[in-house]
């Protein structure tokens, strides 16, 4: 795969729902719906990969247990840039957050307070990793 065509999936990749289209579940959040800041730094060498400070907006979807609502910004000049926003698993049990699609997968764990975790293609290289903490 392409540096470029690996920027275009991402971007693309993150294009499925509409945040504005999820309304919060009444009762208690999940342990992970919130706001999270941290870095996605690149793993590889790649010229496409630049590291980034982001931010994540954690949302339930409604009835589904088993699923949150991701928005992910990145931080450029001091400005939030949304790079998509999409439907991830959300394994109470194992604590992991997941988004899978046919060239990639992001995979998050809670960690205390604290999610960390990768990007990977699917020829299996780690092309990111992720840390964030949950704003206060």
């Amino acid at each position: 795969m392409r540096p470029c065509s690996i920027r275009i999936s991402l971007a693309l990749g993150f294009a499925g729902i509409n945040m504005s289209s999820a309304l919060l579940v009444s009762g208690e959040p999940t342990d992970v719906v919130g706001i999270w800041r941290g870095e996605s730094a690149c793993a590889t060498d790649s010229p496409a990969c630049h590291n980034e400070n982001v931010v994540y907006y954690i949302q339930e979807v409604p009835n589904r247990s088993d699923l949150v609502l991701v928005r992910a910004d990145k931080i450029i000049d001091g400005r939030a840039v949304t790079m998509g926003t999409a439907e991830w698993q959300y394994d109470r049990a194992q604590a992991t957050l997941q988004w899978r699609t046919a060239r990639q997968t992001w995979l998050l764990k809670v960690i205390a307070k604290r999610l960390e975790g990768t990007l990977t293609l699917a020829d299996g290289t780690v092309f990111r990793k992720i840390a964030l903490a949950r704003d206060k």
